[in-house]
């Protein structure tokens, strides 16, 4: 923005935080798509590591510059503010980051299904959701989020998604077979090691926010004190 130093400090401040949050989202997307293009096809490897959501790990530098240039962004903003004004938008921006590494995996899975099963997007698209809301109750993007708790690598052709269900409840009865626990058991275990993965990745990623947040204030604070002392001189 050439003109954004002439527009009042306000202004300055949420276009600033605009800039930053869609930024690092675009950051988010490209590690998303890079992991989903080069590394998770690795036989073998790749889908542990996508199992594993090992990608989710770069959120510790990207949620360490997203919380540091919101707070730096505050230098814009008037001294007298309360922290928790000044972190509305480390609030707003932590979820939505964290969330768009999994709508881009959701886009780039469906556009796999409809390349190789031969069908549009739209219609990939509507047999996965179909899937989905069986699965896991929701279709959209929380039918996605919640389902790859429980399923990581999700089938990527319509006839393997429409026989999604049949074959979860396959791979439950032949471990209940062989190991003699009840079904429901496994879908608690699978269940809750996928959600506290998630959990620790999104704790791991607030944290890291958070800390550097309260490293960029104390920068902020120094500038804004840097910049009265030149003015008075």
């Amino acid at each position: 923005m050439p003109h954004l130093k002439n527009q009042p400090p306000i202004l300055q401040y949420l276009l600033t935080v605009v800039l930053i949050i869609l930024g690092t989202i675009l950051v988010k997307a490209l590690i998303v798509w890079t992991a989903e293009v080069f590394l998770h096809p690795i036989p073998v490897v790749g889908g542990w590591l996508k199992s594993l959501e090992i990608v989710e790990l770069s959120n510790v530098v990207v949620f360490a510059v997203l919380g540091f240039s919101l707070a730096m962004a505050t230098v814009h903003l008037p001294p007298r503010l309360a922290l928790w004004q000044k972190s509305l938008a480390l609030a707003i921006a932590i979820p939505l980051v964290f969330l768009s590494s999994y709508w881009v995996r959701q886009t780039l899975w469906l556009y796999q299904v409809a390349a190789s099963s031969s069908v549009s997007y739209q219609q990939a698209t509507s047999v996965a959701n179909q899937a989905l809301k069986t699965v896991s109750g929701s279709d959209g993007f929380w039918g996605f989020f919640s389902s790859t708790t429980q399923m990581p690598l999700l089938p990527t052709t319509v006839a393997d998604i429409q026989r999604l269900s049949d074959d979860q409840k396959w791979f439950r009865s032949e471990l209940t077979r062989f190991s003699g626990l009840q079904p429901g058991l496994f879908s608690l275990v699978f269940s809750g090691a996928g959600w506290g993965l998630r959990l620790f990745q999104l704790a791991l990623a607030t944290l890291t926010g958070i800390i550097y947040f309260s490293k960029g204030l104390t920068w902020a604070d120094a500038e804004r004190l840097r910049r009265l002392a030149s003015g008075k001189s």
